[in-house]
């Protein structure tokens, strides 16, 4: 039996499980672990307004062929109402981006996205789209009585590279992870769940050079991104690879890496390395079904940005949440983002171990 019908057929037997289970949405209450906001659609990534007081929030889709494709939206929350808004959007010229790039028509589908101030003293939001093509759109974060978004401009990738999360430099450039072939199928990717062979890499674009791949940092499944621009460091997740590696961009060279189960999204926040990772199997998630919320166990862990040592691990059953994406610490907080769930979530830290 070759690779694709083996695990054809492990994805009809669990895909028959789900139609088996009922529908079970999640109370939103917050009597556990976790204080729970509900009304959001996948808040898969999150990134923080520049006065601190705002989350920006990438309400996903869905990503072909691991789940269906549909729109999303980037949208505001705000930390002291616990509430959710809108965030404006006005179309701009292409000043940032390709100039053959052009604006979005309609809705987007935003997946992983980054804020960075640039060197101009301009704040820049960056958002991987992945309808009605592949590309990045990037926007100007501005702010008078709200704040809202500016289009600047994009960078197309579609049919060349399928992309998940991104980490914007100062100077308007960026590192994306590709994590595997367009054309790549749903019976391939549960293949690599086991063999864990490099599907993807990293992708550099900037204004002058263009797209350039970085054949340093092949993987499995390159997910979450992050930047250490300091220090010239770079952070990938390899979410099926089992591991987040730091890199040297001057050499080139690992430096460091910590091996855990299906590191997601990863973000640096006051010196320190915030890395959300599975722990559950891969395929567990293929029994979630139609579900609103996938409440399956994942960790939040604090690593060390010089060498990723770990520095403090939080544990979550996920019974009041979908499977965690990406922790965003902010005070006392943590907040918590999810690829398959209805709300977002807050952990004090103050009241944790």
């Amino acid at each position: 039996m070759n690779k694709n019908i083996l695990w054809s057929s492990i994805l009809l037997f669990l895909l028959g499980c789900s139609d088996q289970q009922t529908e079970q949405d999640l109370a939103c209450d917050s009597e556990g672990e976790l204080f729970v906001y509900c009304g959001f659609q996948n808040p898969e990534d999150l990134a923080l307004t520049p006065d601190e007081q705002y989350l920006i929030v990438s309400e996903y889709g869905g990503m072909a062929p691991l789940s269906q494709m549909a729109y999303g939206e980037l949208s505001l929350f705000d930390i002291n109402a616990k509430k959710k808004h809108s965030m404006p959007m006005i179309i701009g010229s292409n000043d940032w981006g390709e100039p053959s790039c052009t604006a979005p028509s309609g809705a987007i589908a935003p997946h992983g996205i980054d804020l960075v101030e640039r060197l101009d003293g301009r704040w820049q939001l960056a958002v991987v789209n992945h309808l009605p093509l592949e590309r990045v759109e990037l926007f100007e974060l501005l702010f008078d009585t709200q704040w809202r978004l500016h289009w600047k401009g994009c960078v197309d990738v579609s049919g060349s590279y399928y992309f998940n999360d991104l980490a914007l430099s100062d100077d308007g450039s960026f590192y994306a992870t590709h994590m595997f072939e367009p054309q790549t199928s749903l019976a391939e990717i549960l293949w690599n769940v086991w063999s864990k062979d490099d599907s993807g890499l990293v992708v550099r674009w900037s204004a002058e050079g263009g797209l350039e791949e970085l054949a340093f940092t092949a993987g499995a499944f390159p997910n979450g991104i992050a930047l250490a621009s300091d220090a010239n460091q770079l952070i990938v997740n390899y979410n099926l690879g089992d591991e987040t590696r730091l890199y040297d961009l001057a050499s080139r060279e690992l430096i460091a890496s910590y091996p855990h189960n299906s590191p997601d999204n990863v973000l640096i926040r006051e010196g320190t390395v915030w890395v959300t990772n599975h722990d559950h199997a891969a395929l567990e998630t293929l029994t979630c079904g139609g579900k609103k919320n996938c409440p399956l166990p994942f960790s939040v862990n604090k690593l060390s940005l010089a060498d990723l040592t770990p520095l403090q691990s939080y544990k979550f059953s996920g019974q009041q949440m979908g499977v965690g994406t990406v922790a965003l610490k902010r005070g006392d907080s943590l907040w918590i983002g999810s690829y398959h769930a209805d709300r977002l979530a807050e952990m004090r830290l103050v009241n944790s171990q």
